[in-house]
């Protein structure tokens, strides 16, 4: 399953306000499902039009990146999975140190500026791959984490871009639409690495991507937003002393009413575990492609890319069956029942051992279509059967975070959910580091289907036991801590 902001992390959206006069049950997501006209109304605002649209170039390019990535370090360092575990950690540092950051002082900065500047500043950086790859490791490692310093203000920035182009009761539609295009991002972001590797080469891939980043600041320009509400009603006078204590005050705040409330802490930490087993499978992919799918481990980096994209296009199957059956079943059996599908998909993936590496079932030819050259793909049953069950932990991963994150939307209130969503996003990436670490070293001595049997088997017992604990009627039901 693929990480969703920036690479290889993955935020979620913020969560839209109810519509006026809305009540939404703790059972139930019907009411966060807008209706076709409410699409028909953003369709007539260039505001949102124009940020809709540099998200697309933003989205993709943000994927691309992660495959380009790890093709170069294989071609160049070798296929170590330490590599590609440092990789992540160069890419999570800032998401760690920076999310809650960024997010409080973006509030205070013109949001337009924000989104133009950080896109093109990932422009600028993406210009440089060939000549960091060329000069050592550790190169490549620093400008994974320059590329994401630029993402972490740039995500908080479009998200609170939102509320302030849209009117109140578009909102809902609004966020699907971009929850929408994450997903979409995800499918084909990752599913483009590959083909865009083999058109452009590796060598000249990044301009593709600076191209995108451009297009999306390109779009961006139109947007016209008025000046922050926060600096609109302070003090411009303050000291730099007083500024810090501002910050760390709501920063203070957005920690102590999750501590403070333990649905809401619940509901993290339940992310927080599923976040965890997202970044694993992404490493986990990488080696599984070069392991039990390709004989080439160049040819593995590139391609791991339609393993992720595959658990994508679940992700978005499951959010269609999540808002079908929301009114149907109680959210914690969804959660709970996300959890055990997940985990016994993940042991089924084990079994891929037992299927014959060589036996093809068809072959896309190579084809030349002008000036591109399209490599030929072949597919056997061991790819069917990882993409597969790929797309089915997706499905299960759906239905843990869809749930979560209406409960979330219903319970932080409004005032408070830029402070609190940026301290979430901040213990996501925290908690997955060690996991992403350990899953690199763990890999190189034990192989890839021990560390899925060991992270499915608890994800499958969790599962059950809250699916088992509901059944028992002990109570749990009616605890507000579900």
């Amino acid at each position: 399953m693929p990480p969703s902001s920036s690479p290889p992390n993955a935020p979620l959206p913020p969560p839209a306000p109810s519509r006026s006069g809305e009540h939404h049950t703790p059972d139930s997501v019907e009411a966060l499902t807008p209706h076709l006209e409410d699409y028909g109304t953003l369709t007539q605002n260039k505001n949102f039009i124009a940020l809709w649209v540099g998200q697309v170039f933003s989205q993709l390019a943000d994927r691309i990146i992660l495959v380009v990535f790890v093709a170069m370090i294989v071609n160049h360092f070798g296929t170590n999975p330490n590599f590609k575990t440092n990789l992540y950690v160069a890419f999570t540092i800032p998401a760690i140190l920076l999310t809650a950051v960024a997010g409080v002082f973006v509030d205070r900065w013109p949001r337009r500026t924000v989104l133009v500047a950080t896109n093109l500043l990932r422009a600028v950086f993406v210009s440089f791959m060939p000549l960091v790859t060329h000069a050592s490791l550790w190169a490549v490692y620093g400008l994974a984490f320059m590329i994401s310093v630029a993402t972490q203000f740039f995500v908080p920035a479009e998200a609170a871009t939102i509320p302030m182009i849209v009117k109140k009761q578009d909102l809902i539609a609004a966020n699907s639409l971009f929850t929408t295009t994450m997903m979409a991002s995800v499918i084909f972001g990752f599913a483009l690495g590959d083909p865009l590797i083999n058109i452009f080469r590796l060598s000249q891939v990044h301009w593709a991507i600076v191209g995108l980043f451009i297009l999306s600041s390109l779009s961006l320009m139109f947007i016209k937003t008025p000046p922050p509400a926060i600096a609109q009603g302070e003090n411009t006078n303050k000291t730099l002393s007083e500024a810090v204590d501002q910050f760390f005050f709501e920063l203070k705040d957005g920690i102590t009413y999750i501590r403070q409330n333990p649905v809401i802490l619940n509901a993290i930490l339940k992310l927080a575990t599923l976040f965890c087993g997202v970044v694993v499978l992404c490493f986990l992919f990488m080696s599984f492609a070069e392991e039990f799918l390709y004989e080439d481990a160049k040819v593995a980096a590139q391609k791991f890319g339609y393993i992720i994209a595959a658990s994508g296009m679940g992700m978005a199957l499951g959010a269609v069956l999540v808002g079908r059956f929301a009114g149907e079943f109680p959210r914690r059996i969804m959660v709970y029942g996300g959890f055990a599908t997940t985990g016994l998909w993940m042991l089924c993936l084990v079994l891929i051992a037992v299927i014959d590496r060589t036996n093809r079932v068809f072959t896309i030819p190579s084809m030349t279509l002008g000036p591109v050259y399209l490599d030929s793909i072949q597919f056997t049953f061991r790819m069917l059967y990882t993409y597969l069950f790929s797309t089915l932990m997706g499905v299960g991963a759906a239905f843990v975070a869809i749930p979560l994150q209406a409960l979330l939307h219903e319970r932080i209130p409004e005032d408070k959910r830029g402070k609190i969503l940026g301290v979430q996003f901040t213990i996501l990436s925290t908690c997955s580091t060690l996991p992403a670490v350990a899953t690199g070293l763990i890999i190189e001595h034990v192989g890839t289907c021990l560390v899925l049997e060991l992270m499915g088997a608890p994800l499958l017992l969790v599962g059950i036991w809250g699916l088992l604990r509901k059944r028992r009627g002990d109570g749990y039901a009616t605890t507000p801590d579900w």
